[in-house]
């Protein structure tokens, strides 16, 4: 008989991680960028190829079982060996040169995107990058042109011929600036702003990449009149911030100007639903040394990092 270690397929191990950091079969599934029924049937073989329940799972629990919290320690071992090996390789091999380009929306604040460009930087130094900030729509219609390697956007569906992971969770709420008059105001209810000015981005309408923020609006009989529109994150912070009018913005993007006493925040105090951004590049790419360097290191490091930890 063979052993485990001989007909183990490594990929479940991958899928078995992710499971387990994402604590949700869907979201790991989003993830992974693979269907839910894919994930389950994952977790599944697993457990068949070791003969023990990893996961205890239901309709409203979800709970790692010892056999399955050893083998998550254990996986994460094995990639973190992996990794090691991919550097040794990488330092025994000639240096890469060439160029990667970006598409990203304006006003990206995610450390863990840093780290990574950080990190790719000091380990092949004669790479370049080149970087264009666009509109989501934009994003995606570069991308679909094959115009980049890789594009960071907002994705509120899925879009034939590109292939997409969540890259980070965005909660967004409504702000006002320090000259507004509701600045400074607390335990507000959202009637009170059904008739405020409103800042708006572009994209914040029903056919748009913000289409969920014009249907909270709506929901909300937010009426105000859009005074200032803007694909760009940072020129709606600046409107906001001096009095043009309330605005709905990403609230770890902000965060510094609310602890400056620059913006306040607004109701409905919980945010609005999550409007994430998505890493997005085309299913036929034909990447470069450089550029498959790039998109191999971007994606072991979202595999090995959970959502959680990918922002401050």
């Amino acid at each position: 008989m063979r052993s485990v270690h001989d007909t183990l397929d490594w990929n479940l191990l991958r899928t078995f991680v992710s499971i387990v950091q994402e604590k949700s079969i869907s979201r790991a599934a989003q993830r992974l960028n693979l269907s839910q029924p894919a994930v389950s049937l994952a977790l599944k073989r697993l457990e068949s190829h070791l003969g023990q329940s990893l996961i205890e799972r239901g309709s409203h629990r979800f709970r790692v079982t010892e056999a399955g919290e050893l083998v998550y320690r254990d996986a994460l071992e094995i990639y973190a060996n992996v990794a090691r090996l991919g550097i040794t390789v990488r330092e025994t091999s000639p240096e890469v040169a060439g160029q990667v380009t970006l598409l990203l929306v304006s006003g990206i604040q995610c450390s863990f995107l840093d780290n990574v460009l950080r990190d790719f930087h000091e380990q092949h130094p004669r790479i370049t990058c080149e970087v264009s900030v666009l509109s989501s729509q934009d994003v995606v219609q570069a991308m679909l042109q094959k115009m980049g390697t890789v594009g960071v956007c907002l994705l509120p569906h899925p879009v034939e011929g590109l292939n997409g992971q969540l890259l980070v969770h965005q909660r967004y709420r409504f702000y006002c600036g320090h000259s507004h008059r509701l600045f400074g105001q607390q335990n507000l209810s959202l009637q009170a702003l059904a008739r405020e000015p409103f800042v708006s981005f572009t994209s914040a309408q029903l056919s748009g990449a913000l289409a969920e923020i014009a249907v909270y609006r709506a929901h909300a009989a937010m009426t105000g009149e859009v005074v200032v529109t803007s694909s760009s994150l940072e020129e709606i912070q600046r409107f906001v911030r001096t009095g043009w009018g309330i605005g709905c913005l990403p609230e770890h993007t902000v965060q510094a100007d609310v602890d400056k006493g620059l913006l306040w925040p607004l109701p409905p105090y919980e945010g609005v639903p999550n409007i994430d951004l998505h890493l997005v590049w085309h299913e036929d790419s034909r990447f470069s040394q450089a550029e498959r360097l790039f998109f191999d290191y971007l994606h072991g490091a979202m595999a090995s990092v959970s959502l959680e930890q990918r922002l401050p």
